[in-house]
């Protein structure tokens, strides 16, 4: 099926640009090149599959090359190590996520590619995105949101992408101005857009903005209408499902936890306990490493969010996982302290989130750590930080002894 919907998109557009980045321009006959080139690695769980990292290019190419030759295709982040599946994945696994979730642990997930598609043709439709010239991508190809909003239109529509090393204002101004009259998808999470709209950033290229994966505040949403007369579509999700709901109204919200009404062909309904219950075919099929009570495949999936349904639309009420929400991101906090304690020596050291003073960052990381106050050093906190990436480093330190 995957052969079919690609060899259309390049017989309409085999010499047109599909990547553009700080080392060039990718058109779509290279781009299938570069994947029908590639080796595949082995794994002594996944059997043949394609490593996915890097930029996007490499990205790109590495999931073409898997979907084009039926291997599956593990996506990991730049700053990260690769986990080697506890389990074999189910048969007719595309891809392979590595993600920690609100869950708050990193495992790795599986779809096919019938759930990929149907998310990615969800979102195709919501969004109009056929309406537009391209997106840009300011954000991580590899996480689910810039995955769904980038990487995987390009390969199943044919929607370019411009993919941006960095989400710096500096970058985005410079990758709007060369889109010209282009009108363009521009994903963020609140706390880049709040960036962006301090910076002044020029929106005029931008045809449409969605915001995802933090609670958007009404006051960001009407700045950016404010600023360039756009919308800024609040968008909710989870990795396991994709796409969920989305506010696609072209009034403002007038409730900072509307989620918008669930996307065609998804439904959901709080549980016992509050939590959202989502199905719908774009649901994956399950974790490495499941635990009791978890609900995940069979097209469905039991979040940790506490949502309400209130006259058709949902509003977000909590999330009850221990995953840290950092500015759009998830960390583990077990993950993080296992790193804290590797490189300070310390045994006693806890991690967790608490509200951060800048409502769009979501929460700040805490430290909890079994030495005295003095000891809590510049030097020491840097040494201790060392083997973790700039967004997971503790905010605040707090001794368990003062």
């Amino acid at each position: 099926m995957f052969a079919e919907v690609w060899q259309k998109i390049l017989d309409g557009r085999s010499g047109d640009a599909a990547i553009r980045h700080p080392g060039g321009v990718w058109t779509f006959a290279q781009l299938d090149r570069a994947a029908r080139s590639r080796e595949p690695d082995t794994c002594p769980v996944l059997g043949p599959f394609h490593l996915a990292r890097g930029d996007a290019p490499a990205l790109a190419s590495a999931l073409l090359a898997g979907l084009i030759q039926g291997l599956p295709v593990q996506l990991v982040e730049a700053d990260r190590q690769r986990r080697v599946p506890a389990c074999p994945p189910p048969s007719g696994t595309a891809l392979v996520k590595q993600t920690v979730g609100s869950s708050g642990l990193r495992r790795c997930q599986f779809f096919g590619l019938a759930q990929l598609q149907a998310d990615t043709d969800r979102l195709h439709t919501a969004l109009r995105l056929a309406e537009l010239d391209g997106v840009l991508a300011p954000l991580s190809l590899v996480h689910s949101f810039g995955l769904t909003t980038a990487l995987l239109p390009l390969l199943l529509h044919g929607l370019p992408l411009h993919w941006l090393p960095s989400p710096f204002p500096g970058s985005l101004s410079e990758a709007l101005a060369s889109a010209g009259r282009g009108r363009l998808l521009l994903p963020g999470a609140p706390a880049l857009w709040k960036a962006w709209l301090d910076a002044g950033i020029d929106f005029r290229s931008v045809g449409r903005a969605v915001s995802a994966g933090a609670p958007l505040r009404l006051e960001l949403e009407q700045r950016l209408r404010t600023a360039a007369g756009l919308k800024l579509h609040n968008l909710y999700g989870t990795s396991e499902t994709g796409a969920v709901s989305c506010d696609l109204d072209d009034a403002p919200r007038t409730d900072p936890d509307d989620l918008g009404t669930l996307l065609p062909g998804v439904s959901a309904a709080p549980g016992p306990d509050g939590r959202l219950r989502v199905a719908s075919d774009a649901v994956g099929l399950g974790y490495d490493a499941p635990k009791s009570g978890e609900v995940f495949g069979d097209g469905q999936h039991l979040t940790w969010d506490r949502i309400e349904s209130v006259a058709g639309r949902l509003l977000f009420r909590a999330c009850l996982g221990a995953g840290i929400q950092v500015a759009g991101r998830k960390l583990s906090p077990g993950e993080v302290a296992d790193r804290l304690r590797a490189a300070s020596g310390v045994a006693a050291i806890e991690v967790r989130g608490e509200p951060s003073r800048d409502p769009e960052r979501g929460q700040e990381v805490v430290a909890v750590i079994d030495l005295p106050p003095d000891q809590l050093t510049r030097e020491f906190k840097a040494r201790a930080c060392a083997g973790l990436a700039p967004w997971e480093t503790p905010r605040r330190w707090v001794s368990s002894l003062a």
